[in-house]
C-alpha cells in the first residue's frame, strides 16, 4: 500500500526540510553502497503523509513500477595492492592505500582520510611494482564513504583521468602485479 521511510536529522534532511510536505513529488532510491557492483531502483512517487507521533516518518506511495539501473559503467574487479595516492595541487601530499577494486575507468582505494581541500584537486594513482619502476595514472575523487569496519579509514571512489593507453597500461600493470603475486611467479 504505501512505503514508510524514517527521516533523519543529519544536514541534507535538513536542507530539504521545506521540500519535504504531504503532496509533494519526489523521486526515491534504493542502492547498497558497500556493493562495488550495485544496482540502482528508483520509482517517482509522492509524499502522502508525514507522521511524528511516534519518530520522524514519511509516507510514500507505493511504486507502480521501478526502474533499475546499474551504478557501474564497468564492473569493478577486486583486487588487494599496496599503492600510493599524491595530490597535484600546491600542496603535494601523499597518501599510503590500498587499491581494493578496479575497471577500465576507475578503481577504489582505502586510505586515511583526505582533507577535504584536496579531494577537489588531481591526483596521481601509484603501483609500485617490484623490480620495475612505478606505474602511475592521473586520476580523481568520485565519492567516498568510511570504510566497512573501520572508525577512520575511508574508501574513495577515483575515475581515472588519462588516455586510454594511459589507462590499458596502468590496469595490465596491476593485473601483471596480482598474477605474479598468486602464482610466485619472478618479477
Amino acid at each position: 500500500m504505501c512505503v514508510i521511510i524514517s527521516r533523519g536529522t543529519d544536514q541534507h534532511w535538513e536542507m530539504a526540510r521545506e521540500l519535504i510536505r504531504e503532496g509533494q513529488s519526489i523521486v526515491v532510491r534504493l542502492v547498497n553502497e558497500g556493493d562495488p557492483n550495485a544496482t540502482i531502483f528508483a520509482y517517482r512517487g509522492a509524499i502522502s503523509k508525514l507522521m511524528s507521533t511516534v519518530g520522524r516518518w514519511l509516507v510514500i506511495d507505493y511504486p507502480r513500477n521501478l526502474q533499475k539501473i546499474s551504478l557501474r559503467q564497468h564492473s569493478r574487479l577486486p583486487i588487494y595492492l599496496n599503492c600510493r595516492l599524491q595530490s597535484l595541487g600546491k600542496q603535494a601530499d601523499t597518501f599510503s592505500a590500498i587499491l581494493k577494486d578496479l575497471s577500465l575507468n576507475g578503481s577504489g582505494i582505502v586510505t586515511e582520510e583526505i582533507p577535504h581541500t584536496l579531494r577537489q584537486q588531481p591526483f596521481k594513482l601509484e603501483l609500485t611494482i617490484e623490480g620495475q619502476k612505478a606505474f602511475a595514472i592521473k586520476t580523481r575523487i568520485c565519492n567516498q564513504r568510511l570504510e566497512h569496519g573501520s572508525s577512520s579509514r575511508m574508501h574513495y571512489g577515483l575515475s581515472f583521468d588519462a588516455s586510454e593507453r594511459e589507462k590499458q597500461q596502468f590496469i595490465e600493470a596491476a593485473l601483471l602485479e596480482i598474477m605474479q603475486r598468486e602464482n610466485k611467479l619472478p618479477s
